[in-house]
């Protein structure tokens, strides 16, 4: 039996939205309807994610005819995407969410253009714009506090 993309994709996805159940049900706050806390945000996620990778796994299941998955091009792609988000992480906590996310996404989505023609300029507005919308959604829409860094 061969095992496709959309199979190995939908089956992560699930487990990942299965790990966030697990890890926010530890969240000893309780969710009420008049302040859900902490477990609404991540477990809408978790929620969507066993949803949707159900839904791309079966995809997979009935869609047999797709190249080959993850060769080693595809295998240094993963593990840079990883080290980036991690790499991120870490500079979020040191250097503070303003600093860190707009160069962070700078970097992705010049790393994602490859092949594309796009000026720096437009990355750098789309790297603003979507920092202040994170900060918008999670500031003052949620009210959670972000990294400040060195600066907080």
């Amino acid at each position: 039996m061969k095992v496709s993309r959309d199979q190995i994709t939908g089956a992560v996805i699930v487990t990942l939205g299965i790990f966030v159940f697990a890890m926010i049900s530890t969240f000893k706050v309780p969710f009420t309807a008049s302040y859900p806390g902490p477990k609404a945000l991540p477990g809408l996620a978790a929620v969507g994610f066993v949803i949707c990778g159900a839904g791309i796994f079966l995809e997979g299941c009935k869609n047999k005819d797709q190249k080959t998955f993850l060769i080693k091009e595809g295998w240094i792609k993963l593990i840079i995407n990883i080290a980036a988000i991690a790499l991120y992480i870490l500079a979020m906590q040191f250097i503070g969410f303003f600093i860190s996310t707009p160069i962070y996404l700078y970097c992705l989505s010049t790393w994602y253009a490859k092949g594309y023609v796009t000026k720096p300029v437009s990355r750098i507005i789309f790297s603003a714009a979507m920092t202040l919308v994170i900060f918008l959604a999670y500031q003052v829409a949620f009210g959670y506090q972000l990294p400040m860094g060195i600066f907080g």
